[in-house]
């Protein structure tokens, strides 16, 4: 993590990704309180071949949480949002996910205890080359594979409050 991060931080800005995760904000589709599924993330001024996403919740005490990784995929300005939940898939476009912190497959929604609010950064790579990591590795795994290969880097972070549960009458919250 350290020697991608010390890469990152001496490319020079005209290098950088610009990342947008939606509409700056989960949907509630993309939630626990939805049907889960993988947001859509727009990626502006790419010019490396191949891409590669981590998602992490920042507000833990161990310092980050994995939700999502995510790599081997082709140039694109959209990743589209409900990718597959499996190792490798080839629609609705090429790529290979990771195990995350849950020990999931792809990608796992955030759910904050209900009220909290927490924020969630992605992290996107663009770099050289396909990536020679076998489907269902770790963000460890991913990380080392991500050293010497990165050509851009650009991140978002966004911030989800999960609501709080409707009164039902008869019921207090």
């Amino acid at each position: 993590m350290q020697r991608i991060q010390e890469q990152v931080e001496h490319m020079p800005r005209q290098k950088g990704l610009e990342v947008a995760v939606e509409s700056g904000s989960f949907t509630s589709e993309e939630t626990c309180e939805g049907t889960k599924y993988s947001p859509r993330v727009v990626i502006g001024n790419l010019r490396a071949p191949f891409l590669a996403v981590i998602m992490d919740q920042l507000d833990v005490p161990q310092g980050a949480f994995t939700h999502w990784l995510l790599w081997n995929v082709e140039r694109m300005e959209v990743i589209p949002r409900n990718l597959p939940k499996a190792e490798e898939f080839d629609t609705p476009i090429r790529g290979r996910q990771g195990r995350n912190s849950f020990g999931e497959i792809g990608y796992t929604a955030p759910c904050p205890p209900q009220g909290a609010k927490r924020r969630f950064r992605f992290r996107v790579f663009g770099v050289n080359e396909e990536l020679d990591l076998r489907p269902g590795a770790t963000g460890r795994d991913l990380e080392r594979a991500l050293e010497g290969h990165i050509l851009q880097y650009g991140e978002a972070t966004v911030t989800y409050e999960r609501p709080m549960p409707k009164n039902v009458i008869g019921r207090t919250p």
